[in-house]
C-alpha cells in the first residue's frame, strides 16, 4: 500500500465525479449501472471495478440504481479487488490524475 497518498474509494456517486474533476486518484465501484455511462476517463489514475454477468456487458443499466437491495454486481466486488486496484494506481506526484483537459486550472 502507498502510505499517505490522496485517494478516493467510492461508489458510483457524485463524489467519484468530484475526484475525477479535481484530479484525485480514485477506485470507483459500480453495480447496477455500467461504467460506460458515468465512469471516470480511461486514465491510469482511475480504476473502475464492475463485476457484471456476461449478459450485462452490453447493457448500460442492467440493474436498478434505486432498488431496495444492494445490487448483486456490486456485492461481487471484494476487499481484495479494491486493494489490488489501489495498488495498481500510479505513485503520487506523477502528473495529473485525470485525462487531459479534465483537471481544473488553479485559480490565481
Amino acid at each position: 500500500m502507498k502510505p499517505q497518498q490522496p485517494l478516493v474509494v467510492v461508489g458510483d456517486t457524485g463524489l467519484a465525479h468530484l475526484a475525477t474533476a479535481l484530479g484525485t486518484p480514485s477506485v470507483v465501484l459500480f453495480g447496477p449501472v455500467s461504467p460506460r455511462l458515468w465512469g471516470p476517463p480511461d486514465h491510469p489514475a482511475h480504476r473502475v471495478l464492475w463485476r457484471p454477468d456476461a449478459a450485462d456487458r452490453d447493457r448500460p443499466r442492467p440493474g436498478d440504481a434505486h432498488g431496495d437491495r444492494p445490487d448483486e454486481r456490486l456485492l461481487r466486488i471484494t476487499a481484495e479487488d479494491v486493494l489490488a486496484a489501489f495498488d495498481a494506481l500510479p505513485p503520487a506526484g506523477r502528473g495529473p490524475a485525470a485525462a487531459p483537459g479534465r483537471v481544473p486550472e488553479p485559480l490565481s
